[in-house]
């Protein structure tokens, strides 16, 4: 769903803290296998992803506003180039029915 794979980049981390997963389960409280667990998931319960980065002093929820804050971008980019497309058939429309106009007054004016 998220494309971010939280297991892996709290594995990573752990590494960079040269921790041992027994080390990290300590910290965390948690059994060693959970660890293992944590390292496999591709989501996580914000309560446990909170104590996680108080533990390796990092902040695990910015990568999910980076991507969040991309795809608003990118949805809100998507609604202003259809808006701008709308406006300017709306724009055409309006040109024709004007130069349509023109041309009866003309040929009216002719007709008198």
């Amino acid at each position: 769903m998220t494309g971010i794979q939280i297991g892996q980049l709290i594995k990573e981390q752990v590494k960079r803290r040269r921790l041992k997963a027994a080390q990290f389960a300590s910290l965390l409280n948690v059994s060693e296998p959970n660890i293992y667990k944590i390292y496999q998931r591709e989501s996580i319960d914000t309560g446990l992803l909170q104590r996680i980065c108080l533990v390796l002093d990092h902040n695990f929820f910015e990568h999910y506003y980076r991507q969040f804050s991309i795809s608003s971008r990118e949805s809100e980019r998507d609604f202003f180039q259809k808006e701008n497309e709308l406006l300017r058939q709306l724009l055409k429309e309006k040109e024709e029915k004007y130069h349509l106009l023109a041309e009866r007054s003309t040929r009216f004016g002719e007709r008198e």
